[in-house]
């Protein structure tokens, strides 16, 4: 007698793991960590952020932040995935994700230009990139001005 076959379990597209959140530079673990707390625990992030920025600062970067986070998840290919909050694991999207944030701050615009291809349609790509790029500087300019590298 065979066995009825059984289909491999799935997970959502985007979601399976590629590492561990404890592996990356801090810079990028901030864009996780953002990334995990937008549109659910909002509070948490912007605690964090008025602690390290101060009140003005912060609701300054947090607003940056949510328009980045509306043109990504309003224009995207598909939906976005992301882990809990507190896991360690680091999920293809949110790799992603970071990839992004920081090339569009530190690297060539066209590099952003096409990891943001990846997540959203190409005619918004140069919003997103020139969003990611405005707020990794303004972090930056904070944590610099803070002292908190």
């Amino acid at each position: 007698m065979s066995k009825p076959f059984l289909p491999p379990q799935t997970r959502p597209v985007g979601s399976s793991p590629v590492g561990r959140i404890t592996d990356l530079p801090p810079a990028e673990g901030w864009w996780i960590r953002a990334f995990r707390h937008w549109g659910g625990e909002e509070r948490v992030l912007s605690e964090d952020m008025t602690g390290r920025f101060g009140a003005a600062r912060a609701k300054r970067i947090l607003s940056r932040f949510d328009e980045l986070m509306e043109i990504l998840v309003s224009h995207a290919r598909r939906p976005l995935m992301a882990h809990g909050a507190g896991c360690q694991c680091l999920g293809s999207d949110e790799a992603v994700f970071a990839l992004f944030c920081t090339t569009a701050t530190h690297g060539a615009r066209e590099d952003a230009m096409m990891i943001a291809c990846l997540m959203v349609r190409p005619d918004v790509a140069p919003i997103a990139v020139s969003l990611a790029q405005g707020l990794g500087l303004e972090i930056e300019r904070g944590l610099r001005a803070r002292k908190l590298c």
